[in-house]
């Protein structure tokens, strides 16, 4: 299941804009520029990027302007180093399934089966519930040692 990237998980990208975790941030901007710079290839799923756009314009204390949010979605769509993956119908029933199965939150549901249908097995995130879900690693890039 490891043809594609390693998938950067919505609390990477939310945290490439965080002030308030400037740890966190460097760690985050190192990622995604390497991406950028064409070093390496990284995945995102739709659902990142709808949860990314919501988090940074709704969920936060300074949010991010409109355009700036369409912008950072729109490039990440049109450059090739980004494998960006969606799901459909199938991909939901999937999720429900190993929701139940799992006893996981629906989101990282559909974010495994999205992942598991695309050919993605690693994660790149700080949340470890999908470590529950045999075939996908977790790849916390916060954690030192």
């Amino acid at each position: 299941m490891t043809g594609n990237p390693p998938l950067i998980d919505t609390n990477i990208l939310v945290s490439l804009f965080d002030a308030d975790a400037p740890e966190k941030r460097r760690v985050s901007k190192d990622l995604v520029a390497a991406c950028w710079r064409s070093e390496t290839r990284y995945s995102v799923s739709v659902q990142n990027l709808a949860e990314f756009s919501v988090v940074v314009t709704e969920k936060v204390e300074h949010p991010m302007p409109a355009e700036d949010v369409q912008r950072f979605v729109r490039n990440i769509r049109d450059f090739e180093g980004w494998n960006v993956v969606g799901y459909g119908s199938g991909t939901i029933l999937h999720a429900l399934e190993i929701r139940e199965r799992y006893h996981v939150h629906f989101r990282d549901a559909l974010l495994a089966a999205t992942m598991i249908e695309s050919g993605i097995g690693t994660i790149i995130t700080e949340d470890a519930h999908l470590l529950r879900i045999p075939g996908i690693t977790v790849t916390n890039p916060y954690r030192h040692g």
